[in-house]
């Protein structure tokens, strides 16, 4: 997934603060728009409204009422309790730096499941939420930065739970056009690689997404230190170029085995 600090950068500003006071009907509004968007998402994957509202129930649990600093990871413990991960554990897809390519990637195939191919990554992806201590209400604005803590607590604790239910051969699509494609402030490193263990982890397969295949690139400082740290858990370690071309060729084409 992408870097946790991926926020926008402050400088030192003069701003004009406007305060918009909403009325309740407003507020009600943005409850509202939440929970049909949720709802429709929910029911577009499962075809079950029943099950999506309890969804819906048991998640608005974690975060509605409560102040920003009180929701966390473990907040969400009853979501992922109540909603666990049905694909083949095998599957699992991981990345990092890649997310729109390995998103669509996976969208038309199969043979491997990202963590926004499973329910509440599907129905959660670009959805913000928030609320306020004592308030019943969810809020779609003003909810602070994009990393909010309700937000980001939610997909750092999803991160996790992909990674303890993956197993087998992994793979993870990483950039090989970047300096470190084993980025160290990452959730993929973070949140990820933490809770691949042997024997219900048996390999990692890095999908380098180069421009052009040079043979060198899988050589990169970061991926010996992924590569170390999959020794150290006795977990099989490959890396692997493949072009972005052939990754979109692959897309377009519907192509199973691409690598």
């Amino acid at each position: 997934m992408a870097s946790k600090n991926s926020l926008p950068i402050r400088g030192t500003l003069t701003v004009m603060v406007i305060v918009v006071v909403l009325a309740p009907s407003a507020l009600l509004d943005q409850t509202a728009e939440f929970e049909a968007a949720f709802l429709k998402k929910c029911v577009d994957y499962t075809r079950d409204k029943n099950s999506c509202k309890a969804t819906l129930a048991i998640f608005e649990r974690a975060y509605v009422g409560k102040k920003d600093s009180a929701v966390t990871k473990d907040s969400y413990n009853e979501l992922f309790d109540k909603t666990p991960f049905t694909h083949p554990c095998g599957k699992s897809l991981f990345w990092s730096g890649t997310y729109q390519l390995a998103s669509r990637f996976t969208q038309k195939r199969d043979n491997f499941i990202a963590v926004g191919d499973t329910l509440l990554g599907y129905v959660l992806t670009r959805m913000t939420w928030c609320s306020k201590e004592g308030s019943k209400e969810t809020f779609t604005t003003d909810c602070g930065d994009p990393w909010t803590v309700a937000v980001g607590s939610f997909w750092l604790k999803i991160s996790i739970k992909f990674a303890q239910y993956a197993c087998d051969d992994l793979h993870v699509m990483l950039d090989g056009e970047t300096p470190q494609p084993f980025f160290p402030d990452t959730a993929f490193a973070e949140e990820e690689v933490p809770y691949f263990q042997s024997p219900r982890v048996k390999s990692l397969t890095v999908i380098l997404v180069v421009n052009q295949k040079t043979g060198t690139k899988c050589n990169n400082e970061s991926l010996k230190n992924l590569s170390n740290i999959m020794k150290g858990k006795n977990i099989r370690y490959a890396c692997e170029e493949v072009t972005k071309a052939h990754i979109e060729n692959c897309i377009k084409r519907g192509t199973k085995d691409c690598f």
